[in-house]
């Protein structure tokens, strides 16, 4: 298995994968037009895992400043792994990688949200040593 920040080439298999995840609900264009914005945006830190030249995972994941710490954040905003690969590793390495990642680039915490029904994750989190720390509130707009 290798891991690798992610290329224009793999955006279709990046897109197959989030689609996955988010249940469809992602619009191509939209998804085109970011993913090439965050190809060359230093505080962006995107990785694939490949095997057999075949992406089978994606972290996305983010460094961040906020005005109330000393030092950056690494934020990760998603993490799957395609359901024929699960239980395998690969989310354990593509997860460890954004963490030393993020530790390589002066952050004091990596943190995430995870869906308040998804004890798989909250499972997968917990178990590489991620706590439960805070609620998340959402308020949609224009919907």
């Amino acid at each position: 298995m290798d891991i690798r920040k992610i290329k224009l080439e793999d955006m279709d298999d990046v897109f197959r994968l989030l689609n996955e995840l988010y249940k469809n609900k992602i619009q191509y264009d939209k998804f085109k037009e970011i993913y090439i914005q965050k190809l060359n945006d230093v505080n962006s830190y995107y990785i694939v895992a490949v095997i057999d030249q075949k992406i089978v995972g994606v972290l996305i994941s983010e460094l961040q400043v906020q005005i109330h710490r000393s030092k950056k954040r690494g934020y990760i905003e998603d993490l799957i792994v395609d359901e024929n690969y699960r239980n395998q590793g690969i989310g354990k390495s593509l997860l460890e990688n954004a963490i030393n990642y993020a530790k390589d680039n002066d952050c004091e915490v990596v943190d995430l949200s995870s869906y308040i029904t998804n004890d798989n994750a909250h499972r997968f989190y917990e178990k590489n040593g991620f706590i439960k720390h805070s609620y998340m509130f959402k308020m949609y707009l224009n919907q």
